[in-house]
């Protein structure tokens, strides 16, 4: 059988071992915050409320989408973790909340979004 190759996303992938085939298919979702304020510092003093266990978190700026991504780190041992936070300059209050919730593992918990978008951090 011949070695059929395709191009998805930026990876060439083999076709016939579709075990090695990756997709990638982030939707961008969210809205546009022209406001000045530091999206950076906000998204720190965030994760210092909601603190998630046993999890480094990286915060960067971003450019086109704010996006998470989140991993074992298995060089600090069981339960250790770790976490990007990428923030555009045009990122919303909202979607910074929501993104260091999900990092947490409580997007889902509305007292916690009301927290971290109350009025005293805005």
């Amino acid at each position: 059988m011949d070695r059929i190759t395709a191009q998805m996303g930026v990876r060439t992938v083999d076709a016939v071992n579709p075990a090695h085939i990756w997709v990638d298919r982030r939707e961008i979702i969210g809205s546009r915050d022209e406001s000045s304020f530091d999206r950076v510092e906000y998204a720190l003093r965030l994760l210092r409320m909601i603190q998630p266990p046993g999890m480094t978190v990286v915060v960067c700026c971003g450019v086109r989408s704010i996006w998470t991504e989140q991993g074992r780190d298995i060089r600090r041992g069981p339960g250790a973790r770790w976490g990007i936070v990428s923030i555009p300059r045009h990122a919303s209050r909202v979607d910074i909340a929501v993104e260091v919730a999900k990092l947490a593992g409580r997007a889902g918990d509305p007292f916690v979004l009301q927290m971290l978008l109350s009025d005293r951090l805005n």
